[in-house]
């Protein structure tokens, strides 16, 4: 096989990536460049295309090929409480300041917002933290859980997990939380269920006016150009209240002007506080 093409300034690169953005519906200006690449090259190999033209071209004929880059370039790898540190950390520390601050105020609404929630375990893994911290009933908690994914947003509604993705949670967890269908299937309860609410979003087409107590937005901005990592950065921590968490992914790394307006909680678990 001739060697794949690789210019991503070519015209041909161009023209395959926003007409994939017309088919999936999800605007790719903001991704990187080389990331799509690496996703094209991989299907491109498969269906023995070089050009990506001569893909493109593909694509136009072959419904089930679109499917298929589509799942390739929203795939999602989670489970719930995904990098156990990080989670023993939120559910000990991060939400028992939060709702002590709650519970010396007028106010007493919890607002978090988990941004590229896939399929729901992270908002679902912040909501059983926050159970198991015991609060009282004059407090409520109300999580944002976004994604441009709606597929995985229908698998997130619909709470139904298999066995792999429930592995971190403790026995006395999946007692209380879930239901079990079968030996593979692990059901959410209501209580859980009730405390997210999802939405289809673009990020950075979207007004985000509320401000939050916390946001967890883990292992988005890999997927970026440098430009948009500035100001998706930017975006979470104006939309977070005074003394509000942040927690991004352990491979990430805020930069200016976002990291100028918060101060490191756990810098090595890239949690962080809003000045």
């Amino acid at each position: 096989m001739e060697k794949l093409e690789r210019e991503t300034d070519s015209k041909g690169f161009e023209r395959l990536k926003n007409e994939v953005s017309r088919m999936i519906g999800v605007d790719y200006d903001n991704y990187s460049k080389s990331h799509l690449r690496r996703r094209f090259h991989a299907r491109m190999r498969v269906v023995g295309t070089t050009r990506f033209i001569d893909y493109l071209n593909r694509l136009k004929t072959d419904e089930k090929e679109i499917e298929k880059l589509r799942d390739l370039l929203t795939v999602n790898v989670t489970k719930f409480k995904r990098d156990k540190k990080v989670w023993n950390l939120i559910e000990d520390e991060v939400i028992p300041q939060i709702l002590e601050r709650k519970e010396g105020s007028i106010l007493k609404k919890i607002q978090a917002w988990s941004a590229a929630c896939s399929t729901g375990e992270e908002p679902y893994s912040l909501a059983i933290s926050y159970l198991n911290n015991r609060p009282s009933d004059d407090i409520s908690f109300q999580i944002k859980a976004t994604d441009l994914d709606e597929e995985a947003l229908d698998f997130a509604k619909n709470a139904e997990y298999p066995s792999k993705s429930v592995k971190n949670l403790s026995r006395a967890e999946k007692k209380n939380y879930f239901r079990k269908e079968n030996d593979e299937e692990w059901i959410l309860t209501e209580k859980v269920k009730d405390l997210v609410d999802f939405k289809k979003i673009d990020i950075f087409k979207t007004s985000l006016t509320k401000k939050f107590d916390l946001i967890l937005c883990r292992n988005l901005m890999i997927y970026f150009n440098n430009e948009s990592k500035t100001e998706l950065m930017d975006r979470l921590v104006e939309s977070l209240k005074d003394d509000g968490f942040l927690i991004i992914g352990m491979s990430e790394n805020l930069r200016a002007p976002a990291k100028d307006k918060v101060e490191s909680y756990d810098l090595k678990r890239r949690i962080f506080i809003k000045k």
